[in-house]
C-alpha cells in the first residue's frame, strides 16, 4: 500500500486519556509528509532520468546494430570487390595470353616469310651470278675471237 504525503497529513488519531501531544504529532506528521513529498519528487526525477538513460541505451543499441550492419555491408562489398577484381584479372590474363599467342604466331609467320624471301633472294643472286659469269665468259670468248681475228689480219 502506497502512502502519499496527503495521506500522512490527513491521518486522524483517536484521542484517549493521557494521549500524545496533538501539536507534536501533527508537527511530526507534517515533517514526515514533507519528507515523503521530497522523496516522491526525487523518485519521479530519478524515474525520468532512468527513462531518459534507457532511451539513450536503446538509441545506442540501435546505432550499434546499424553500425554492425554497415560493417557487414562493407565487408560484403569488400569481398565482392575482391572477387570481381580477381575475375577481371583472370579475364585480362586470358586475353593477354591470347593476344601474346596471336602476336607470336604473326611474328613466326613473318619470320617464315622473311626466311623464304631470303632463300629466294639467294637463289636469284646465284642465278644472276651464273648468268653474269656466262655473259662475261661469252664476252671474253668474243674478245679472244676478236683478238685472234685481228691477229690474222
Amino acid at each position: 500500500m502506497k502512502i502519499s504525503p496527503m495521506d500522512v497529513r490527513q491521518q486522524q488519531f483517536k484521542l484517549k486519556f493521557r494521549g500524545f501531544d496533538i501539536e507534536e504529532v501533527d508537527s511530526y506528521l507534517e515533517l514526515i509528509a514533507n519528507e515523503l513529498e521530497e522523496l516522491n519528487k526525487e523518485n519521479e526525477t530519478i524515474k525520468a532520468e532512468l527513462k531518459k538513460v534507457e532511451q539513450e541505451i536503446e538509441e545506442y543499441k540501435k546505432a550499434e546494430n546499424d553500425f554492425r550492419k554497415v560493417i557487414a555491408s562493407a565487408q560484403d562489398f569488400k569481398r565482392d570487390a575482391i572477387e570481381k577484381a580477381n575475375q577481371e584479372s583472370q579475364i585480362i590474363i586470358k586475353q593477354s595470353e591470347i593476344k601474346a599467342k596471336e602476336i607470336l604466331k604473326g611474328a613466326e609467320e613473318k619470320l617464315f616469310k622473311l626466311e623464304k624471301d631470303i632463300a629466294e633472294l639467294k637463289s636469284t643472286k646465284m642465278q644472276f651470278e651464273v648468268q653474269l659469269r656466262a655473259v662475261i665468259e661469252n664476252h671474253l670468248k668474243l674478245m679472244d675471237i676478236m683478238k685472234q681475228e685481228e691477229g690474222k689480219k
